[in-house]
Parts: C-alpha cells; structure tokens; sequence
C-alpha cells in the first residue's frame, strides 16, 4: 500500500503525491552532478591533441594514467597505485593478486551493489553472502559466518560509513584470511586519519559516473605491497608492466610477463579527467559533511528516523549515498512508496537501497555454463541463511545521492522537512490502523 493511499485524508499534511503542496517548488534546481572541476576541459584537450589516447599507445610526454597512479597513491597514502577500466575491474584483479585457490570462499556482505559478488566469480573464487551490522551497513568479524570461514574478506565501506578493516584484520590474519578493501563510495574517507582504501592488504575504488571521485567510468586498486602491485600491473594490461622510464615514441608498457592479464587499463581522457576531479575532492567533502551534520541535527528531533551511526573511529566521512533509516515505518508500508512520496516533496530523486544479494535478481551466477561448479557450491553455501539486518536495511531506508549535499543550508531545511512530513503521515497511518484494530 502506498503512503499516499494510506494517510490521504488524515491528520497529516497532505502529501504531494497525494495531490498537496510539495516542500520544495519545483522552480528551485538541486545541485547537479558531476560538476566538472576547473582546468578539466585543458586536460581532456591536451589528450585530444597530443596523439595519445591509450596506455598502450606511444607518444611524447607523461602518460595522465601515470600521473593519476602517482598522485591517487599519494592521496591515499598508500606506495603503489593501478589504475583500471571499471571498479569491477579493480575488484577482479586484486582478488586474482592474492593467487588464491579456485573455488575459495570471499566473504562479501549481502547489502551492496552486485558487482562485488559478480566480480568474485569472475576471479574463479565463490562469494559467501554476509549480514551487515545494524548501525554502519557493513560486515563485522561478529557477522562474518563461522561455518564457511573465507579465504578473503571483501570489506565494503557503504553508504557513507566504513567497515572496521583493523578489526577484520585482527580477526582474519591468524586465520590465513587477506581483507580487500572495496572503498568504491568512500575515497577520501578516514579512520583514525587513515584513507579508505590504505587499511586492508589491498583498496579497490570506483570512478563510476555516480560517484565522488569519477571520471565517467574507472577505478583503482592501492597497496603498500610491491609484489602485489607488479603482478596487478600485469593483471590489468594483458602480462604488460610499466617501463622503469618513460621513452619517446614507445610504448610506456613491456612483457614481463609472469601472470597472464588481461586488458582492464583506464584510458588517457578517464586518467586526464581523474586527475582533474581529485584536485577538488576534498573541497567538495567539506561542503558534503558541513552539510551532513546540519542535516543529522535537524533531523534529530523527529521521532522513529535516524542516520547511520559511524564508529567512533571513522574521523572523516566521504558521502556517497546517504541512508535515512525509517524505523517506525508501519507493517505492510512498502519503502518505496516512502521514497516516491519524498520524491514528490523535494523534486530530487530518492529511492531505496538495492535488494539484498541473496534476492537479487543481478545475481544469477547459474545463467553462465563457464560458472557452473561455482554457481552449485553458491547455492550449497547459502541454503538456509538468512540476512536479517540487510533485509531490515533494504526495506527501511531510503538513500540520497551525495549531490544534494553539495548544496546549501536551505537544501537540509528542505530534506529535513520533507522527512518529517512523510514521518508524520506514516504516524498517522499507524495510529489509524492501531485505532482499527481496537474496533
């Protein structure tokens, strides 16, 4: 049943999609996304001009998918920086790094975007789906399952909240497990002034289009490990890695050859417009977390609604999508009819988190004849299991894009009372149905 329906008519304001007036008029435009950062348009021009489109292609001067490798691993304070074509890929190559036997268990928690279990697949290894904590989104050492022990841990850092990877590690390392970390919606995060993706043997990173650091489409894989970082060289450019020097007119790559790769390189407009988005990363995080904090404060006196809760250690956020937690929502209220209502009020899009990966019809690894036996222990592995707190999450969130943090204070005045207009319309419904059956 949908909100509308359910409060039409009651105590509540109307709502907008139930033919009210909407929080926020329509004339007033939310920041948009991606915002092109000063001095883009010179880079993505000079590799227009200069001849050279490609890793693999030769030409003069440096190569922009060096640089970004150079100055995302200064970034992140990590020694080493591979470049890639996609996230996913960044996923794939550094589990295949690890050298891991086929088939071998990759914990990965059942509330993210599919591409982290797909891509376990992909690197010959099983995924066996994990419940989040309540509070952050994200897998524990306490949720990790204690029949199937992994051979590595995807820990994924959601929303706008950081998995505890020193704890993983603690927990994973005396037990020959490696952490990964998927830091994709967290670059710039910081836990106890450490970047995402710097904590765990290995950080992988998306530049999708939606993200906070994008190119278009990208990614990276960091590490402090040399050897790691050779063999992911070659794991992303077909057994090719760099050259000691760059030489005029070759090509910047040789064959070293001693794992077979294959071609995950980020082209030279991706690497261009990287280095362009990295440079005012920061400057956007701050006007995302100052407007953040207005938001939690202006939320915190509405009834049954929260945020997420970040561990004490994570002392920098670095939103991607931020959740808000409807814990009063009444029984038979479907989540989504709660984001279209906030859809209605605020003219921005809201939506709910993806389906967990143990229903999620993206997650069809027996549709490939080549995943076969990995498809039959999947489905061995994750019969009778069951995701409590995922389920919970998917079904009582709703989630707003880091874009409209970019805005002002207006904006959170906005979101805050639009949230508490869709809140006091599902109180009302509930008081209704308590009312009814009473009677």
């Amino acid at each position: 049943m949908s909100v509308a329906t359910a409060v039409g008519g009651g105590r509540a304001e109307p709502l907008a999609v139930d033919g009210g007036t909407p929080v926020r008029h329509h004339s007033r435009a939310w920041p948009r996304w991606p915002v092109p950062a000063a001095g883009a348009e010179h880079l993505l021009n000079e590799v227009l001009h200069r001849g050279r489109w490609a890793i693999s292609g030769p030409g003069e001067g440096e190569l922009f998918e060096r640089r970004f490798a150079a100055r995302f691993a200064e970034y992140t304070g990590a020694r080493h920086c591979v470049p890639t074509d996609h996230g996913s890929s960044a996923l794939v190559i550094a589990l295949e790094s690890l050298g891991l036997e086929q088939g071998a268990p990759v914990a990965v928690p059942a509330l993210t975007w599919v591409a982290c279990a797909t891509a376990v697949f992909r690197a010959g290894l099983v995924p066996v789906l994990v419940d989040v904590d309540e509070h952050t989104g994200c897998l524990t050492p306490q949720t990790l399952p204690m029949d199937v022990f992994p051979a590595a841990i995807l820990a994924v850092h959601w929303a706008c909240a950081m998995a505890d990877v020193p704890a993983l590690t603690e927990f994973a390392e005396p037990r020959g497990a490696v952490v990964v970390e998927d830091a994709a919606q967290a670059p710039g995060a910081l836990w106890q002034g450490r970047r995402a993706g710097s904590l765990g043997r290995l950080g992988c990173f998306s530049m999708h289009h939606a993200k906070a650091l994008t190119c278009g489409e990208g990614g990276a894989v960091v590490t402090d490990d040399p050897v790691l970082a050779m063999r992911l060289e070659e794991l992303r450019a077909d057994s090719r890695r760099y050259r000691p020097e760059s030489r005029p007119g070759m090509l910047d790559l040789t064959e070293t050859a001693s794992v077979m790769g294959s071609n995950f390189c980020l082209n030279e407009f991706g690497a261009a417009l990287a280095c362009a988005q990295l440079e005012v990363l920061d400057e956007q995080h701050t006007v995302r977390n100052r407007n953040y904090a207005l938001l939690a404060t202006l939320l915190a006196g509405t009834p049954e609604v929260r945020l997420l809760r970040h561990a004490p250690q994570q002392d920098g956020l670095a939103l991607y999508e931020v959740p808000v937690v409807f814990d009063g929502l009444p029984r038979g209220t479907d989540i989504a009819s709660v984001a279209e209502a906030l859809t209605a009020e605020l003219g921005f899009p809201v939506y709910p988190p993806r389906a967990p990966l143990h229903r999620s019809s993206l997650l069809r690894p027996g549709s490939k004849a080549a995943l076969a036996p990995l498809a039959e222990r999947f489905e061995v592995l994750h019969r009778d299991r069951s995701y409590p707190v995922a389920e919970y999450l998917s079904t009582h969130a709703v989630l707003l894009h880091h874009r409209a943090f970019l805005g002002t204070e207006e904006d959170m005045a906005d979101l805050a009372s639009a949230v508490a207009k869709v809140t006091a319309a599902l109180r009302t419904r509930g008081q209704r149905r308590a009312s009814d059956g009473r009677n």
